[in-house]
């Protein structure tokens, strides 16, 4: 699942591979998984230009990246107002949307996806102590 914030993107940088922070220019949506709750599959894009890198290296022939979650679904409902079952709201990579992209071994996929925005950019790099010579544009 997509998540949020400059907290859960600093407590997942460091454990991964690659970490970069840009803004997604295309997102193509694959074919979901026939399982309850199905897995949907995105390629997405980044723009290169804007680009920072805050663990290891992202070369420019690195366009594609494939990420994975699990999509909506039926789940129970535990609120008084809500009896019986309800469907999951999850998510998804948004085109024009700022994020943190964390992978690991495989430089093709994305382990976990954080949205953020500008500020929180700024601060991240800020406090991962990251040189640039541009800002991220909003």
């Amino acid at each position: 699942m997509v998540l949020h914030g400059k907290d859960k993107a600093l407590e997942q940088i460091p454990k991964s591979s690659i970490a970069f922070i840009s803004r997604v220019t295309d997102v193509k949506r694959g074919i979901s998984s026939v399982t309850m709750p199905p897995r949907d599959y995105y390629t997405l894009q980044f723009d290169h230009k804007d680009l920072r890198t805050l663990r290891g290296r992202v070369y420019d022939t690195m366009i594609d990246f494939e990420y994975s979650q699990l999509g909506e679904g039926i789940i129970s409902a535990t609120n008084d107002i809500y009896r019986g079952i309800r469907r999951s709201q999850v998510p998804i990579p948004t085109n024009g949307h700022l994020y943190v992209a964390c992978l690991n071994d495989n430089t093709k996929q994305i382990n976990y996806l954080i949205e953020i925005n500008r500020f929180e950019a700024d601060d991240i790099i800020k406090r991962l102590n990251i040189t640039t010579n541009t800002n991220i544009k909003k």
